[in-house]
């Protein structure tokens, strides 16, 4: 016979009986929660190790990096488009400011052709971690079209002022074209929801109006062009028909004065040598081209000083800043596969802060950056 209980002490045995059930209960839930947790660790681990052939705990360390310097990345990228962003006076366009001329009685505000490309290209590159990198590239692209060129409308003026109705109409940039079309099928591909214009219809025109304008340029205007073997290489692929090489220096010429011994000490076009190189390490590097991979490393002493020298340099000039020769950089320095030289390129981007009207170098900044982290 169990005791008789009266109803007060009945309910509190009760309650007890309930409360002793809801600790055994969640005790039980919290070990099976951390049993599981150890077991998708472990399974992360070795899946990690087995794929690299190192121990697990080596690339947790490199994971947690990456970590914090896509967190690094994307808050350098987020003050980049709101300090160098801006509208146009439609309001239906973005440029980014590459400088300040005075127009009859008052200053305006500068943008070109080359900072444009390589804005879209980052809005591009960045747009897994952006919402409104489409709107953004498509605004970006905008503003080059309501530009055109001098006697080429199928191409935009190197420079204009974005905010003045009538902007003169001045010459196009052949470099900054070829760097504006592989930035828009770059572009066209990674976010096939562009829709605002025509793109299919638009490259095509744009590249053919592109050959067109080169072949008729002057030998001797040609030479001024940077190196462009990496852009060659890609609007073969969209268009192999046409005939590039009027656009930049010969590739066998420019590869013969890299290996010349005082290359670069030579008094060089700053932005030419720059733009030059970026290309030079993206063909090595992006697209794997064997000889451009080994005049890098016959050029590597000129190549590490000149990174020295972006180093210890804390100019700001806007022609060419140290930003942007340093980003230049990265690709080529990326087929050294050297850690250390990556990181401490790494370290000076992210503490050079380009003036207000350096656009190209603070868009250069960023574009090596996400290079540095594989991004592409």
């Amino acid at each position: 016979m169990f005791p008789q209980l009266d109803p007060t002490e009945a309910t509190y045995l009760a309650r007890m009986i309930v409360s002793i059930l809801g600790v055994l209960l969640f005790l039980t839930f919290a070990v099976w929660m951390i049993r599981r947790k150890q077991k998708t660790i472990k399974t992360d681990a070795d899946a990690i190790g087995s794929s690299d052939g190192t121990k697990a705990a080596a690339p947790a360390v490199a994971l947690e990096d990456n970590s914090e310097r896509h967190i690094t990345l994307e808050q350098a990228y987020q003050t980049w488009k709101a300090e160098r962003l801006l509208q146009s006076e439609d309001g239906r366009s973005l440029f980014v400011r590459a400088g300040v001329e005075k127009s009859g009685l008052r200053y305006q505000l500068v943008a070109n052709a080359q900072v444009q490309a390589f804005a879209i290209l980052l809005s591009t590159l960045m747009s897994e971690r952006d919402p409104q990198a489409r709107e953004q590239a498509e605004a970006l692209f905008a503003s080059l079209l309501a530009h055109p060129a001098y006697g080429e409308g199928g191409l935009s003026s190197w420079q204009y002022l974005p905010d003045l109705p009538r902007s003169p109409r001045l010459d196009p940039d052949p470099h900054a074209e070829a760097w504006l079309i592989h930035a828009l099928l770059t572009a066209t591909k990674r976010l096939p929801e562009m829709r605002r214009f025509n793109y299919s219809e638009l490259i095509q025109a744009r590249t053919l109006a592109l050959n067109k304008y080169i072949e008729n340029q002057d030998p001797e205007l040609r030479g001024q062009f940077p190196f462009c073997g990496y852009l060659v290489t890609q609007l073969k692929t969209y268009l192999p028909d046409l005939d590039w090489s009027g656009l930049g220096e010969n590739q066998e010429l420019f590869y013969s004065q890299m290996e010349e011994p005082g290359f670069f000490d030579a008094k060089r076009d700053v932005s030419w040598l720059g733009l030059s190189l970026l290309q030079l390490g993206m063909l090595a590097f992006f697209e794997g081209d064997p000889k451009s991979a080994d005049v890098i490393r016959k050029a590597l002493p000129g190549l590490l000083q000149l990174v020295e020298d972006c180093m210890n340099n804390a100019a700001t000039q806007t022609e060419f800043s140290p930003s942007a020769m340093l980003a230049c950089l990265v690709p080529a320095l990326l087929t050294f596969g050297d850690q250390k030289i990556d990181e401490r390129v790494w370290d000076r981007l992210i503490i050079l802060q380009p003036e207000k009207n350096d656009g190209l170098g603070a868009t250069l900044k960023l574009l090596g950056m996400a290079w540095l982290m594989g991004i592409r």
